[in-house]
């Protein structure tokens, strides 16, 4: 017979447990650990929130010219001022900012003290239209802060504007005295534009055929690969200068009056010219 062995009894140790004032201090410090990161947390989702919905849609750029951004914030601030169409109001303002980098480039400028009279004159200007004849300083004062709260624009937001409209004149008197010749060789251009080198190879043979010039024909009739006929109106461009169209001068300026020229080779087609 086999021995049943007998088991053995093992000693259970019991495990020391912390003082309750040790548990109660861990559990303080978890809470105050865990709830400011809870309210930290909660308050940067509630940041970002906000900085999404109400100040990232100013910043949306709108147009950039060269280096420089338009931003939403301007556009609404330029949109107010001008009172038109937000197509409109996008072309203006490209069009300052590129008046106003070309004015740089040339360095020209527009005093303070010429901005300060212009929007003097448009105050008294628009007092005398109400019928009050003169103001004082005060009253002139007011007015213009009137207008500057009317736009929501600061200061210097509207002299900037008011310098933009000044600047295309200062730039023209620039250009007329120093840039543009007081004399420069002119041609009478007449031109017909068409699709292929072969419809202007055709016009050119219809016109030789006819005896006849584009300064007579008035219109041209020339038919397609697709024996299809149409008639082609002949343009009248008076008198030019050079550069006016520089795809056709180098021919334009060497042709003797009354010639025709082969076609010529354009963004459109093909031209004759006269």
């Amino acid at each position: 017979m086999t021995r049943k062995l007998k088991p053995q009894s093992r000693l259970t140790v019991a495990k020391k447990q912390s003082p309750r004032w040790q548990r109660e201090r861990n559990i303080s410090l978890l809470i105050w650990i865990i709830i400011p990161l809870i309210i930290v947390s909660a308050l940067g989702l509630v940041g970002y929130w906000g900085y999404d919905t109400y100040v990232t849609p100013w910043k949306q750029t709108i147009a950039k010219v060269n280096d420089t951004t338009i931003d939403m914030r301007y556009f609404v601030k330029m949109l107010r001022a001008y009172a038109q169409s937000p197509d409109q109001v996008l072309s203006m303002i490209i069009r300052d900012e590129l008046i106003r980098q070309g004015a740089t480039k040339l360095g020209i400028e527009v005093g303070p003290e010429k901005v300060t009279e212009t929007i003097e004159n448009s105050l008294l200007t628009q007092a005398e239209v109400e019928g009050n004849v003169t103001l004082t300083r005060t009253e002139l004062d007011e007015r213009y802060q009137t207008r500057l709260d009317q736009f929501r624009l600061s200061s210097e937001e509207y002299r900037q504007l008011v310098e933009s409209n000044l600047l295309p004149q200062k730039i023209w008197e620039h250009l007329k005295e120093q840039e543009v010749p007081k004399q420069a060789k002119h041609v009478h251009l007449y031109t017909i534009q068409l699709d292929t080198e072969d419809e202007a190879l055709d016009a050119l043979a219809q016109l030789q055929k006819g005896n006849l010039t584009l300064a007579t024909a008035g219109n041209v009739t020339v038919t397609d690969a697709g024996n299809v006929t149409r008639t082609i109106q002949v343009d009248d461009r008076l008198w030019v200068p050079q550069g006016i169209y520089p795809e056709y001068d180098a021919v334009a300026f060497s042709l003797e009056a009354g010639n025709m020229s082969e076609p010529i080779p354009t963004d459109q087609g093909y031209s004759l010219i006269e």
